[in-house]
């Protein structure tokens, strides 16, 4: 399946969904919450910087940015660009630039012509032919400094049917020699839900709402503890169930700045 014909699948999945309740759910804060604890292992103050959220969805990630931040993004549906950015506005954001982006003419987009501070691409690599197309890319837009984050699936036990890329660390180490970036940290987790990702693989049926079901669930309890909390809790209950992670994310820099003895491998999260 090519990148367009996967990309097209999602064009209207977060349409109207902006509640507190939408924004609560697992599959959208699990990836902040280890978005976020990696770039605490960073040291990255996303206070007053300038951060890209490459593919952002539903906004949940620019929801825990500081207000004082510089907001950038693209996603490929018009309507939830517009709903992303009154979502902002109503939470007192300021400084944005959201766009929609065609896919077939992503290398061209004007934003991907800037530098910035921070860059998150969550979720997207596993959807691409050329993940190194893309990952070269991002790297070209950092700025002396700046820290490119990353999420992927891995340990799939039924493949997503939109994804065109088993991810693996190996995998991860391939692409980022390839586009000339170091990797400066990598850490696996999510292992509790490790049990239902077959759950997600489905985009209808009763399979596709009880994971949405799961996903709130799970939402509602990562919330209630805290990020430091659920992390610590996950890795631990998984590892004694012996449940493999479901996701990894990882840190590239510039290669002109950073060196590779530097890698940042622990699999527990900094406190």
């Amino acid at each position: 399946m090519s990148t367009e014909q996967t990309q097209a699948i999602f064009e209207n999945v977060y349409r109207g969904r902006q509640s507190a309740l939408h924004h609560l759910a697992y599959m959208r804060t699990a990836k902040v919450l280890l978005a976020m604890d990696a770039l605490l292992r960073a040291g990255v103050e996303l206070r007053a910087s300038r951060v890209l959220d490459y593919g952002f969805g539903a906004g949940t990630f620019f929801r825990h940015c500081p207000r004082e931040a510089s907001l950038f993004g693209v996603e490929t549906d018009r309507q939830t660009v517009r709903e992303v950015e009154a979502m902002l506005r109503d939470r007192g954001f300021e400084n944005m630039d959201l766009r929609p982006i065609d896919i077939s003419d992503w290398e061209r987009h004007p934003l991907l012509q800037k530098q910035y501070d921070v860059i998150l691409c969550s979720h997207v690599l596993e959807h691409m032919d050329r993940p190194v197309d893309l990952l070269s890319a991002l790297g070209r837009c950092m700025a002396p400094g700046g820290k490119l984050v990353c999420l992927v699936p891995i340990n799939e036990i039924v493949m997503n049917p939109h994804h065109v890329q088993t991810v693996d660390r190996a995998a991860v180490e391939g692409w980022t020699r390839e586009a000339g970036m170091v990797l400066y940290d990598y850490r696996e987790s999510d292992h509790t839900f490790y049990p239902f990702q077959p759950l997600f693989a489905h985009d209808s049926g009763w399979r596709h709402r009880v994971a949405r079901g799961v996903s709130l669930g799970f939402g509602l309890l990562s919330a209630g503890v805290g990020r430091e909390v659920w992390l610590r809790m996950s890795s631990f209950l998984g590892r004694a169930l012996g449940l493999k992670p479901c996701q990894a994310v990882f840190v590239l820099t510039d290669a002109s700045v950073s060196d590779d003895s530097d890698l940042r491998n622990d699999q527990e999260p900094l406190s």
